[in-house]
């Protein structure tokens, strides 16, 4: 082991001046080895009074017997540098390793000597003090290289800045997620304007905190409770979550969803913000909505609103409800009958934008296209724009299909969001002839009487062939990509399709936002199972067909 580490070279660039009257520069192959017995006898020659200028230094290049003493001398001064800076080197390691920050100069400067006042380039060194400084190392490792300290930044996501906007931020960057975890199936998709919804699917929050709709402040259900639909905050949670998780980030919301629950900070907008709270670690696209000021008053949640004010006081309780500096989407109902001056809907609302409670406008059940074109003229006036328009759509009122209400959100750049996209579980087979409850225990009568499910039969019927059809395509595909997917480590698209399933990707289909309501957690990966899929062209068509059939009353 030792005969190897003497062995081992070292290559030192080295010039070589003055041979026959031109330059050139040489690489020495030199040992430490070579070191060692060039030093010994150096020291040898020294002792016999012997100056360093008579010793021949031979090098690997040929030198023919003519060169003078003065290659000589370069030579043995090259050498000399050599082991001035092996000693100088181990000089400044020896000091770098006993001082301290506030007393390095000091004991830098003492240890440059030794104890009997000789400095260490005077001192001869022994064979066995060379091989030490050169032991166990290799490469570059010989010179020592210090060690490179470095502290690596921390990422911030561009999605984290935009939807942190007007949030409270503070804490640790290592807290935020400093990239989104979900994959955006739609990533690609041709949005209307600047606010692009992952995934081009959401969800509603109208019977959070409302016990008519089935909520119940506890943390337990009774298995007949959980049987009739009844959910929990708890439910409302693990809703949230996981399809926060999944990529279905936009959450629908208004000031009087579970008004009754306000006193116990169970209303819609705060059972939101708890949510916010305990899962800070996910970036929701809230939008919430102003009530009619006459409806907003006969409800009791407050008094009149009256003028620019009213409006931005309304704003302001949504975000103290919800818990968060700014609201990515405020939407606000057409023809409501407001007591101000012409325009003064549209100036609040401008006025939020430019004070930062709030991100976008968007307006409710604004049902044709010049009624959104004069509201989008009056923001454009103060620099801003119509952001979206909520209206109810889905397989049994196709209404905004047909009227162009979703072709002119198309062409005045305006989001078109589908509320109720399940017709209240008629659209999704969930209510049928030969099922009318749902296959809920129902404590009264059932949703909807018999002529009704019998008109849409039809549809139910094209449900279920659409669902199989969607099903055995998906599973072929499925199994042609899973190489594919393994390698990435991508997920396997859902191929138990359900006939909710098929109507949400229907509005889907048709360019809507849709937003179903979800209470629970199996709803939630209902919709969930949404994602990573489409309708073709054909399908589309067929559930079209039968929609139709069902409204003229054709039964097949």
């Amino acid at each position: 082991m030792m005969n190897h580490l003497l062995t081992r070279p070292i290559f030192l660039p080295i010039v070589v001046s003055a041979i026959n009257s031109w330059h050139a520069y040489a690489f020495v192959n030199i040992s430490p080895h070579s070191i060692m017995s060039a030093q010994n006898e150096l020291n040898n020659h020294k002792s016999r009074g012997v100056t360093t200028n008579a010793i021949q230094f031979v090098s690997p290049m040929h030198m023919s017997s003519s060169e003078d003493e003065e290659e000589e001398e370069d030579l043995d001064d090259e050498l000399s540098k050599l082991i001035g800076k092996r000693d100088a080197l181990r000089r400044s390691t020896s000091a770098s390793a006993s001082t301290s920050t506030s007393s390095s100069s000091t004991e830098s400067s003492s240890s440059s000597t030794t104890a009997s006042g000789e400095t260490p380039s005077s001192k001869v060194m022994t064979p066995e003090e060379i091989t030490s400084l050169y032991e166990g190392k290799t490469g570059m490792d010989m010179f020592e290289m210090p060690e490179f300290k470095t502290k690596r930044p921390d990422r911030i996501s561009k999605t984290d800045e935009i939807y942190d906007k007007g949030r409270d931020t503070s804490g640790s960057s290592s807290d935020k997620n400093a990239e989104d975890k979900f994959i955006d199936f739609q990533a690609e998709y041709e949005d209307e304007n600047e606010f692009h919804v992952p995934n081009r699917i959401g969800f509603g929050t109208m019977a959070w905190g409302d016990t008519t709709l089935g909520f119940k402040d506890g943390k337990k259900l009774k298995k007949k409770e959980k049987k009739a639909g009844k959910f929990l905050p708890g439910d409302l949670q693990v809703a949230y979550n996981k399809l926060l998780e999944h990529g279905i980030t936009l959450m629908d919301t208004s000031e009087l969803y579970g008004l009754a629950g306000r006193k116990k900070s169970l209303s819609s907008e705060q059972i939101i913000g708890t949510c916010l709270e305990e899962n800070s670690g996910e970036n929701p696209i809230v939008c919430t909505t102003m009530s009619n000021p006459w409806k907003h008053m006969k409800s009791g949640a407050g008094g009149l609103r009256l003028g620019k004010g009213g409006i931005l006081s309304a704003i302001e309780s949504s975000l103290e409800r919800i818990g968060t500096g700014s609201i990515d989407l405020y939407q606000v109902p057409p023809r409501m009958f407001y007591l101000g001056t012409p325009g003064t809907v549209a100036d609040a609302l401008c006025d939020a934008v430019d004070a930062g409670l709030i991100d976008h406008i968007g307006v409710t059940n604004m049902n044709n296209k010049n009624s959104m074109e004069r509201f989008a003229n009056k923001l454009s006036k103060r620099g801003h724009s119509l952001t979206s328009n909520q209206f109810e759509f889905s397989l049994i009122n196709r209404k905004a299909w047909k009227s162009g209400l979703i072709a002119a959100c198309k062409e005045l750049g305006v989001v078109p969001i589908a509320h109720t996209p399940l017709g209240g579980g008629l659209a999704s087979g969930v209510y049928t002839a030969t099922n009318p409850t749902g296959g809920k225990v129902s404590a009264g009568k059932q949703p909807y009487d018999f002529d009704t499910l019998d008109k849409y039969s039809t549809l139910h019927t094209m449900l279920e062939t659409v669902q199989n059809k969607v099903k055995s395509r998906l599973e072929l595909e499925n199994k042609q990509t899973m190489d594919r997917r393994s390698r990435y480590n991508g997920p396997a698209i859902n191929t138990d399709i359900s006939t909710a399933q098929i109507a949400i990707n229907y509005v889907v289909a048709k360019g809507c936002v849709p937003i179903p309501g979800i209470k629970n957690g199996k709803e939630a990966d209902e919709l969930i199972g949404c994602l990573g899929w489409a309708l073709s062209k054909e399908e589309v068509k067929m559930l079209d067909d039968a929609a139709d059939m069902s409204d003229k009353g054709i039964r097949t």
